[in-house]
């Protein structure tokens, strides 16, 4: 009932006035939680630039993140920003990114930067509503020319979309020689290889295999195979092991891996 509602909520209201809703539970939350906790120390999202006295904490599906209250960025999007910035020229040489999906809390951030030329899209899916400034695209069949981006960021999107291999195929395409895909999945590392079963159809039943209603596989880490299949240089980069302990907490960072495809 409660996804119903939200779906309903999304094809009726307009995304600013969505958007407006969520900051201020963020708020709430965040306000609720410092009068029922004591913090020592501050944290900084390196998002925002800036200092708060704790990250939200969120139960979401069968994850706990903990998110910046200005603008949603869980403990993978800071990780995956510290990645870009401190790993890659995407901030430091003009670069053409091609986001799919964007997030909320990249989003501002990159269309605001002269040296990006920054192309955010999403397919607009059911129960996803249409967003300001970003454009229809389907990643399965991208209207971009070959060979034409430098970047292309997809967070947590694969495990949405049964024949990953197309999508997969698409971002190769578009990507230039020595150009990159960041990429990150929901990844089971107790697995040997992706668990998916597309007989699983029903949202409840999805969750139970898959962690989430509107997933259709858990990854294990043979997605380097899955990419190097269309032609990738992948590798798994565990970012989050070369902070401090004192600056992981700070930050508000988390294990996940980042795959790094690369157009040889």
């Amino acid at each position: 009932m409660k996804r119903i509602i939200t779906n309903l909520a999304k094809a009726i209201l307009p995304h600013s006035f969505r958007l407006g809703l969520r900051k201020l539970n963020w708020r709430r939350k965040y306000y609720t939680q410092i009068l029922r906790n004591k913090y020592d120390e501050n944290v900084y999202c390196p998002i925002e630039e800036r200092e708060f006295r704790c990250f939200v904490t969120k139960k979401e599906s069968i994850w706990e993140t903990h998110m910046t209250v200005t603008n949603g960025a869980k403990d993978r999007h800071r990780l995956v920003w510290l990645y870009l910035k401190n790993k890659t020229n995407l901030f430091k040489q003009p670069s053409t990114l091609l986001h799919i999906a964007p997030e909320y809390c990249y989003l501002e951030k990159l269309k605001n930067i002269p040296t990006i030329q920054y192309l955010p899209g999403d397919k607009m899916v059911k129960g996803y509503g249409k967003q300001n400034d970003i454009a229809y695209m389907d990643l399965l069949n991208l209207d971009i020319a070959d060979n034409a981006i430098d970047y292309v960021l997809c967070n947590h999107v694969l495990e949405h979309i049964p024949d990953d291999i197309t999508a997969m195929k698409e971002m190769f395409r578009v990507l230039k020689r020595q150009g990159s895909a960041i990429i990150t999945v929901p990844i089971d590392e107790s697995i040997d290889k992706t668990y998916e079963d597309f007989s699983i159809t029903a949202p409840a039943e999805r969750e139970k295999h898959f962690g989430q209603w509107d997933h259709v596989r858990w990854y294990a880490l043979d997605i380097r195979d899955r990419l190097a299949s269309v032609g990738f240089d992948a590798k798994i980069v565990r970012y989050g092991a070369e902070f401090s302990p004192e600056e992981y907490k700070r930050y508000g960072l988390c294990d996940d891996p980042i795959i790094v495809a690369t157009k040889p």
